[in-house]
């Protein structure tokens, strides 16, 4: 897992993330239009409301760069999670009355995530998404949500950040190698899309 860590740390998701985000609107000429929605946008480079393995484009996107990455949208209660983890195997079941195992060789049960992604489409209800990040034990969480109109949006969600993640570690701590990110996107002026990230430690500390 600490390998895995290294691949796929908070910078390494940022750029990742810009490049897809300049592909994405590139390849993509009505994406100003999907912006304009907020939902729309997200159900597009998320690969629609839905579970799956192979339909995203964001997680297509990762799966190019690192091929033995899977990922899962709509997983639980996540909007899309990635792993480097092989599935839980020879889990005992009841056969005939006496204890086999199975394994879960074609579907997505990974023993532990490696990145957790959620999207909040108004930027005042993110708190929402963040709170459940911080349930969950995973090296990276990401938390991807949009600029509104007013000019103190990003100074509030990074208190609002701060504030649940260090809340939640007062009950019991994260794993001291947590991550958590926030990117906010922003359409300029002139029909630009921009983002800003802000990098949180375990303990909801901005670095």
């Amino acid at each position: 897992m600490t390998e895995n860590i290294l691949r796929i740390n908070s910078d390494i998701f940022i750029s990742l993330w810009n490049e897809f985000s300049q592909q994405f609107t590139s390849e993509n000429s009505e994406w100003q239009v999907l912006w304009d929605s907020d939902f729309l946008w997200s159900k597009k480079f998320l690969g629609g409301k839905k579970s799956s393995s192979e339909t995203s484009p964001i997680g297509q996107f990762f799966q190019e760069k690192f091929q033995d990455i899977r990922y899962r949208t709509e997983d639980g209660s996540f909007d899309l999670a990635f792993s480097f983890a092989p599935n839980y195997a020879g889990i005992p079941y009841i056969n005939r009355n006496k204890i086999d195992h199975f394994n879960l060789d074609d579907q997505f049960y990974p023993a532990a995530y490696d990145i957790i992604v959620e999207i909040e489409n108004g930027c005042n209800y993110a708190w929402h998404e963040m709170t459940k990040l911080t349930w969950v034990r995973c090296p990276l969480k990401v938390l991807i949500t949009y600029n509104g109109k007013w000019s103190n949006e990003n100074e509030m969600l990074v208190l609002s950040f701060s504030t649940i993640i260090s809340q939640s570690n007062k009950n019991f701590k994260d794993n001291l190698a947590t991550e958590y990110l926030l990117l906010v996107g922003n359409k300029t002026t002139d029909n630009k899309l921009e983002w800003k990230h802000f990098k949180f430690d375990s303990n909801g500390k901005v670095v």
